[in-house]
Formats: structure tokens, sequence, C-alpha cells
């Protein structure tokens, strides 16, 4: 399948009531992190430019039709990809955080997937030496591909928010066990 590529988002194109629609979605999710912020499965939400995501994946169209957001966290993003024509799939280690990326796609873009666990693939060959050390990403649940019945080289863009001091290793991971010609996204405040 190949996705046209934006058209510029004047007040007329598609693209400019599908960035309506969105950022519906995008409110939404900023309220229920504002009223959620002190329970524990939001303890590690971080929320991204979504407006910005938005145009990185607007200009990948054509090139890409593949996309796995790791630490999808309420799933914006996947739903955002999904909602733009890319298959797209979101992982997460919070299953309360899953639970809400299901209720929002359910709304907002019912063709996003999302799974339970960790993104990282269970095959990946730790090696610090090269920049393999979690600080803060969550290394002790199993892999969510199987649940996806999908292997990391299944995509063609992996979108991560990496925390501070571990861009390496998300490299490194699909550098291991991506697909050669993936592409990585990090967003990086």
């Amino acid at each position: 399948m190949t996705i046209p590529p934006c058209p510029p988002c004047g007040n007329n194109s598609p693209d400019a009531s599908l960035l309506l629609e969105l950022s519906r979605l995008w409110a939404e999710a900023e309220t229920l992190w504002d009223d959620q912020a002190g329970l524990p499965e939001f303890e590690g939400y971080v929320s991204a430019d979504y407006r910005a995501v938005f145009e990185a994946l607007c200009g990948l169209r054509g090139q890409i039709t593949t996309v796995l957001e790791w630490g999808s966290g309420l799933g914006v993003v996947t739903i955002m990809a999904s909602r733009m024509g890319f298959e797209a799939f979101g992982i997460e280690s919070e299953p309360r955080l899953v639970d809400y990326a299901v209720d929002f796609a359910k709304v907002y873009g019912p063709d996003a997937r999302f799974a339970h666990g960790s993104f990282i693939p269970e095959a990946f060959c730790w090696h610090p030496s090269e920049g393999d050390d979690a600080f803060r990403t969550v290394v002790d649940l199993p892999s969510a591909y199987g649940e996806l019945d999908m292997e990391l080289r299944d995509f063609d863009l992996v979108y991560a928010y990496p925390w501070p001091d571990e861009q390496q290793l998300f490299q490194n991971i699909v550098r291991q066990q991506g697909n050669p010609a993936a592409l990585i996204l990090l967003y990086d405040a």
C-alpha cells in the first residue's frame, strides 16, 4: 500500500480536518494526564509534541507503511499514525495505560493495535560497553511482539521517546533486531 504525501495543511486540505480531529484526541489525552498524574501508572508517562510528530509522519508518507511506537502510553502517536493510513502498533509496559490507549482508539483510530509488555525483543543481546544501559526503561517484562504476532524486523519505523541516556540503547535494539532498512524516530525535548 502506498500512502500519498501530505498536501500542505491549508484550511481546505484533508489533513486540516484530520488535524482538527487529532487535536481533540491530544486535548483529551492532556486532560486525562492532568486528572491522573498522581497515580502510579502515570509515574513514567511523558507526552510528546504531537504536532511535531504528526509533521514528521506526514513527511514519511510514501516511504513507510508500518509504524511501531515503543512506550506508547495513552496511544496518541499510534492512533495518529493509524489515522494517517499507516499500519500502527504500540507497545506499553503499564497495563492501565494500554487500557486507556485501547479506549482512545475506539473513538479516534480503531485500526491502531496495542500490546502490553516490553518493546525489547527476547533475542536482543545486551552489550553495556556499546551503550546498552537501561536507566528507566522497564526490562523485566516479557516481550510484547508475540501479542502483536509480529517481530521488530516487521516494522518500517520505530518511534520512541527515550529516557535521557537511553538513545544509544534504543538505536542498538533497532540496529540489532530490526529491519536493516527501518527508520528510528526519537523524540527528544
